[in-house]
């Protein structure tokens, strides 16, 4: 199976109905993957970093831009006109549909820079277009954009909501999917980056069910049991845990050696 295949595929569990999948998804992955691989000059990533993303206007095609224009007979629209933004979307859905994701991209950061514009930096209206934005990007296996948006998802989910707000949890559920299915199949090996970033949002996603969740809900096991996962691999993979385990085997090997002379 296709590396693409595998991730557009996880990628598709559905975690705010079914917590078990994600779960065992995790587990999976974590239990299966060999995080001893991971250099040990390889840097750890800071709990509260963001990183870039380049959220200025790409030019839309004029042919584009033009026909939708044109349709607000007899009014003048600006070019950050807000009204441009649905129009920009819609057809952005159409070429989805047509796998043409390299043109949906770019109109979908278009109506992504309106909106930030005439809705300021940090709102509500943004997430459908960012949702749109990150699956062209994913379907162009640009991983890297993506993970730069996902970066950014988070951000805005945090700016627009609190703790005690369970529309955080929502959009935390998608960035932690995003850490999960990268570190599962690998995408751009950078896995003990995306497994610290999962273990920080799964505690962060604990914080909002202690106060939004009833104490027997059973997202709360769920996530106790996914932050243990996260902190034993985080522990095995950590260069100190890597020292230890080489200076442990040259050990048995020595010893192995004195048992045969």
């Amino acid at each position: 199976m296709l590396l693409s295949d595998r991730f557009f595929g996880a990628l598709s569990v559905k975690t705010a109905s079914n917590f078990t999948e994600m779960s065992l998804l995790l587990l999976s992955l974590l239990l299966t993957s060999s995080l001893h691989a991971q250099s040990s000059q390889q840097q750890s990533l800071q709990a509260q970093s963001l990183a870039p993303v380049d959220l200025s206007p790409i030019p839309v095609e004029m042919t584009v831009a033009e026909s939708i224009r044109a349709t607000f007979e007899g009014d003048a629209v600006g070019a950050y006109d807000q009204r441009l933004v649905e129009p920009l979307f819609d057809q952005a859905r159409r070429m989805q549909e047509e796998n043409l994701h390299e043109d949906a991209s770019r109109l979908l950061k278009e109506a992504l820079h309106l909106l930030r514009i005439n809705n300021g930096l940090y709102d509500a209206s943004q997430i459908d277009t960012l949702d749109a934005l990150i699956e062209s990007e994913i379907a162009l296996q640009n991983w890297e954009t993506v993970d730069s948006y996902y970066t950014y998802m988070e951000h805005l989910y945090r700016r627009l909501y609190g703790v005690d707000d369970p529309r955080l949890e929502h959009g935390l559920q998608k960035v932690v999917a995003w850490h999960v299915n990268a570190l599962n199949v690998n995408l751009d090996g950078k896995r003990m980056e995306h497994l610290q970033q999962a273990s920080k949002l799964f505690k962060l996603r604990l914080q909002v069910a202690q106060l939004t969740l009833s104490a027997d809900d059973p997202k709360l096991d769920f996530l106790y049991r996914n932050i243990a996962i996260c902190e034993r691999q985080l522990y095995l993979g950590s260069d100190l845990t890597k020292e230890m385990m080489q200076r442990q085997q040259k050990a048995r090997q020595r010893a192995l050696l004195a048992d045969l002379d």
